[in-house]
């Protein structure tokens, strides 16, 4: 049945729809709503708007076909011009299967397959069956399974036993705490602004002006009961944001494969193998930080989720001091330990200095503006603060096979980096790092579309060349 062409589910066309018309639905409602009864003009060119999107989704579904042969996977394509397109097997990194919300309504799933180096998922479905999904995907990991159980391998990677299944999954009581101390109240905030942007338009103009004099009689207190307010509004916002993400949150150790899967309205599900898994990498908020709790983020070769930077999570709220054993239960091949080395204490001054410069200069920039005092300048203050908590967070661990870096302000990384998946290692040091016998280390790993480069800066010269030794 796989090595028949096939096409997708009716539902494709809408979902291309919907990917097509949401780019001009804001300019769309604009422009139906303005300018009083309208014109003829105007109305024909708002249906235009809607009916080319509908027919190019209809000839766009009806010219897509795919299909599976013995070593590649097929799609044929295209809405004036056919492509055909030819994935071999055995360059397969990551399938994943997703489904949001129309196409849970029509119980279809998209699938995307992702090849090393890929800028972009060279095999996308958007409607297909998830009994055939599946099908597809055992399809392919089994036929990559048999080409990699005939021959030895020669990676100096940890043997992991293909019979151990190993799931785990997320209570809703700890998404929410996990939503709470996620800290994307900014992004809320953004959603926010971007709507009040519009509410000009949206509004009619009386309404609308009924609330700007409103507005406009706030005391400094009803201003700052507004702010405290949009504040609670945005954190909740974003907590209901993060639970429905990573509602029904399960990761699994499966033939020596990750398979991690979340999503209440939009479901998602990505599989990669252990072998292709480039670093891990544990990132501590800084609310999570004084409750013991990091987010876990995994570093595999394709495509990642642009949400999460290129990286996909392997657990959203862990304990810290139980971030070892959950990796040596998941991903036996990543060693994972405590920062044994952190920035010399003559760091502290760099840090400091170029921190402080910053601030001043931000500082000096406000002032300038009308109505502000010389007391900007305490700006300064944060600036310090900043810089000791960068200070703080400073430093690495040098393993047998993997270095381990963290870094950060606010915000802790700690980015776990076997040898062999280091592209490229760099040593850097300025005229004032050289006089402070300081220098910088970045190392850079192949990771979603063009890779991720971890630094840390400022630490003791000799750490940084040890560390060059050991991967040279």
């Amino acid at each position: 049945m796989m090595f028949e062409p096939k096409r997708q589910h009716p539902a494709y066309i809408l979902s291309v729809f919907l990917e097509q018309i949401k780019n001009i639905i804001i300019p769309l409602i604009i422009l139906l709503v303005s300018g009083g009864k309208g014109s003829m003009f105007q109305y024909l060119f708002a249906i235009l708007l809607v009916v080319l999107p509908v027919a190019s989704a209809i000839i766009k579904w009806y010219r897509f076909t795919y299909y599976v042969t013995e070593d590649e996977f097929r799609i044929r394509s295209g809405l004036f011009v056919i492509e055909n397109t030819f994935i071999q097997k055995e360059r397969i990194q990551s399938i994943s299967i997703n489904a949001g919300f129309i196409q849970q309504f029509f119980n279809v799933v998209s699938v995307r397959i992702e090849t090393a180096g890929g800028k972009k998922a060279e095999g996308i479905l958007n409607a297909i069956p998830k009994d055939e999904a599946l099908a597809l995907k055992n399809e392919i990991l089994n036929s990559k399974k048999k080409k990699v159980e005939s021959v030895v391998t020669e990676e100096n990677s940890v043997q992991v036993d293909s019979s151990i299944d190993i799931s785990l999954t997320i209570e809703t009581k700890k998404l929410f705490l996990a939503g709470i101390t996620s800290f994307e109240v900014g992004i809320a905030f953004a959603v926010l602004a971007s709507l009040f942007s519009q509410i000009e338009d949206l509004l009619p103009h009386s309404l609308y002006v009924a609330i700007y004099n409103q507005i406009t009689t706030f005391t400094y207190m009803m201003y700052f009961i507004a702010f405290l307010g949009s504040l609670l509004l945005a954190l909740i916002f974003s907590t209901i944001r993060y639970i429905l993400k990573f509602a029904n949150f399960t990761v699994q150790r499966r033939d020596n494969r990750i398979i991690i899967s979340r999503g209440l309205f939009e479901k998602n599900e990505f599989t990669v193998s252990i072998k292709r898994i480039q670093g891990v990498v544990v990132k501590e908020g800084l609310l999570r930080q004084l409750f013991g709790y990091a987010t876990i983020y995994v570093e595999a070769v394709g495509m990642g989720d642009k949400q999460e930077q290129g990286r996909h999570v392997l657990h959203p709220f862990i304990k810290t001091k139980d971030v070892q054993l959950f990796l040596k239960n998941f991903i036996p091949s990543i060693h994972y330990d405590e920062i044994s080395k952190r920035a010399p204490k003559r760091a502290r001054k760099t840090y400091y200095i170029r921190m402080i410069l910053t601030f001043l200069l931000i500082a000096s920039g406000i002032v300038l503006l009308p109505f502000v005092q010389f007391w900007a300048y305490g700006i300064v203050l944060i600036g310090i603060f900043i810089a000791e908590l960068a200070y703080r967070n400073a430093g690495y661990t040098l393993l047998d096979r993997t270095v381990i870096l963290q870094s950060g302000y606010f915000s802790r990384t700690t980015a776990i980096l076997p040898k062999e998946r280091i592209q490229v290692l760099i040593g850097e040091q300025s005229f004032f790092q050289k006089r402070a016998r300081l220098k910088s280390i970045y190392i850079t790993i192949l990771s979603s579309q063009y890779g991720h480069t971890y630094q840390v800066r400022h630490l003791d010269e000799k750490d940084v060349n040890r560390m060059i030794g050991w991967f040279s």
